[in-house]
């Protein structure tokens, strides 16, 4: 296996990175390496730029506990190995970067905001409304939910799938009412909600708009698409109540 690119001290002062688990931490603290919640033996400890991934790594991790996202930096040299083969994950986030040296806790990150996928060309102030026809599954009825999450990767996803002719857009958004975890991915194909994915009965009140975010590579959202049409003939339909 190739080894990775090594990040430069000057990245290292200016980049934020995250480390997802479900282990009880406060500032301060060390994360070690061989500390593996998947029950596997390694000199690395693992951290990201890209807090999504660090969501992931959080929501997927071994144990009882609630999944936790802390603010990290680096005690020791760190190397970039996204483009390892054992780290890629397709369709989500991954963790990009390792280091054999601990990991000290500088905070712990408790509140995203939420965002929201579409085509449609909103301002702030406009409200997102339950009832549109939805963009998986049976077109012929419309949904009594709307939809909202945490993580920018899943707004791409929203936005890059959103029926509809113009270019994908992705909200900052509050909503007005209750929020409960959307049924439709929560403990689906991974254990608890990793794409940090919510639904309501209430409208969305745009806030504001994401205008930098990077779409999915052409294969990736081929992959997706076709697992939404292989889906649609065997009959499988999105969870509306």
């Amino acid at each position: 296996m190739n080894k990775g690119v090594l990040i430069t001290t000057d990245t290292l002062q200016t980049q934020r990175f995250y480390h997802g688990t479900r282990a009880e931490l406060k500032p301060g603290d060390l994360i070690e390496p061989s500390t593996d919640e998947r029950d596997r033996t390694t000199p690395d400890v693992y951290l990201t730029p890209n807090l999504d991934a660090a969501i992931w790594e959080a929501e997927l991790a071994i144990g009882e506990g609630p999944g936790r996202v802390y603010i990290v930096e680096p005690i020791g040299q760190i190397e970039d190995v996204s483009d390892l083969a054992d780290q890629k994950s397709p369709g989500h986030p991954s963790i990009s970067c390792r280091s054999r040296e601990p990991l000290r806790v500088t905070g712990e990150v408790t509140e995203w905001p939420l965002y929201h996928g579409t085509r449609a060309d909103l301002k702030p102030g406009d409200l997102i409304k339950p009832g549109h026809t939805p963009n998986f599954g049976n077109q012929d009825r419309t949904t009594p939910n709307v939809y909202l999450t945490r993580t920018l990767d899943a707004a791409t996803w929203g936005a890059e799938l959103a029926i509809g002719e113009g270019p994908g857009r992705i909200y900052i958004v509050e909503p007005t009412g209750p929020i409960e975890d959307d049924p439709n991915l929560t403990n689906q194909k991974f254990r608890g909600n990793p794409t940090k994915s919510f639904r309501s009965r209430e409208p969305l009140r745009v806030t504001g708009e994401i205008t930098d975010w990077q779409g999915h590579s052409p294969e990736v959202l081929k992959a997706m698409k076709d697992g939404l049409e292989r889906l649609e003939r065997l009959g499988v339909e999105p969870i509306d109540d």
